[in-house]
């Protein structure tokens, strides 16, 4: 069995998505079935950096573009692999038109990623098309590469990648032609159903996972203390994200300046891992608040640094809020946090919920909860043995549930039945 896989996050990429198909591709070294990976960003046995990341394109390069032969065939045979899908209503076919016609940098996208991919493809014989996400790179590649190869189309769904600016949108069109959707929770199924009006059985729900083996870590915990400098009686909090709005890394701050002022002698230590558009906002509020001492920033530190850090610290904290653009499809970061024992507080919204389980493996509050989460963060601080109770819950959760050692046979037989 041989998987075409369209994957615009990958590695280097630490998002969620990106971590998610990294794991992924680890986990399908140990199975006959096998995995091409096509990607902007890395090259590795079966992964070929030739999809196109350029970030913008407009109407004067898509005419440059069709002046080229080949890019002008490609042009054509998009357009008519669209226009005679009959199997999909008139209707449809139409609004996938217009969605090239009204975006032309996604179209400019398709032809130059047919035009690298698809020859390679011939050669590979895939069984199957599968995108990484619901995005506007994987949805119309995958269609037509499908159509040109005459095998199903799947994609990956996590949140942002499906949510659409209006009631009915181009890309709801893409959705419904997909042979099956992806999701990683009961919420993410129940929202792109009702957002983008889709089927129930074109939605599969199968959770993410960590690849065990990537968080190994032989120094024990207060041995990476000793060498983070961090102090044996400190209370340390941590979060671990991109520095964007819904991620709400400040109110966090905001509750570690409570918390002092309540309790002057806490010898609390919040890290804050990671960089983006609100890194130096969330930076100059520290200064204001007088916090340098409490809060430290690391930056985007590596993946072994960063397990370090998780490892050293006593509670894991990211909490979330939903945006009309972007919500948290799960959060694969509190199961890392898990598997290094830590109690995580996170927000009950988009996937979150299901990543959380209520007062066993962490602690849920309403989004924007201010005292709620200086609630949660003083309980966990006052209650040492609940900490841990939750911390090995949550590790053995994980090695449950969230192996990719499992999931991994999940996927394989869902690829079976569809091909």
């Amino acid at each position: 069995m041989k998987i075409c896989l369209l994957a615009s996050e990958f590695y280097p990429s630490y998002g969620g998505v990106g971590r998610t198909f990294t794991f992924m591709c680890k986990a399908f070294k140990d199975v006959n079935e096998k995995l091409f990976i096509f990607n902007s960003s890395y090259r590795g046995k079966n992964i070929f950096d030739i999809l196109d990341s350029f970030p913008d394109y407009n109407l004067k390069d898509l005419l440059l573009l069709l002046k080229n032969r080949t890019h002008f065939y490609y042009f054509l045979i998009s357009i008519w692999k669209i226009i005679t899908a009959k199997q999909i209503k008139f209707y449809s076919r139409l609004n996938m038109l217009l969605l090239l016609i009204n975006r032309p940098k996604i179209l400019i996208k398709l032809i130059k990623n047919l035009t690298s991919v698809y020859p390679m493809l011939k050669k590979i014989k895939p069984d199957l098309i599968y995108g990484s996400s619901c995005g506007n790179t994987e949805l119309p590649l995958g269609f037509v590469l499908s159509r040109l190869l005459k095998k199903k189309f799947i994609c990956s769904a996590h949140g942002t990648d499906f949510l659409v600016r209006y009631h009915y949108s181009f890309k709801t069109h893409y959705l419904k032609a997909l042979d099956k959707i992806i999701v990683h929770s009961d919420r993410l199924k129940d929202l792109i159903k009702k957002i983008n009006h889709l089927d129930d059985k074109q939605l599969e729900i199968i959770p993410p996972g960590l690849y065990l083996p990537n968080y190994d870590i032989n120094q024990e915990k207060d041995q990476i203390r000793q060498e983070l400098n961090i102090q044996a009686d400190d209370f340390v909090l941590i979060s671990v994200g991109r520095h964007v709005p819904r991620k709400n890394f400040q109110i966090v701050i905001e509750a570690v300046k409570q918390i002092k002022k309540k309790l002057p002698k806490s010898q609390i230590k919040y890290f804050l891992i990671g960089k983006g558009e609100e890194t130096q906002k969330l930076k100059n509020l520290v200064k204001n608040y007088h916090l340098q001492s409490e809060v430290i920033f690391p930056g985007a530190v590596n993946d072994n640094m960063k397990n370090k850090y998780l490892k050293a610290s006593d509670v894991f904290i990211m909490p979330s809020i939903s945006l009309s653009i972007s919500i948290e499809g799960f959060g694969l970061v509190y199961l890392e946090a898990n598997i290094y024992k830590l109690p995580v507080i996170g927000t009950i919204t988009g996937g979150i919920s299901e990543a959380i389980e209520h007062g066993k493996s962490g602690l849920l509050i309403k989004p924007n909860d201010l005292g709620g989460l200086i609630d949660a963060i003083t309980h966990l601080y006052d209650h040492s043995e609940e900490r841990i109770r939750m911390g090995e819950y949550g590790y053995k959760r994980v090695l449950n549930n969230y192996d990719w050692e499992s999931i991994k046979k999940v996927y394989v037989k869902l690829f079976q039945e569809l091909i």
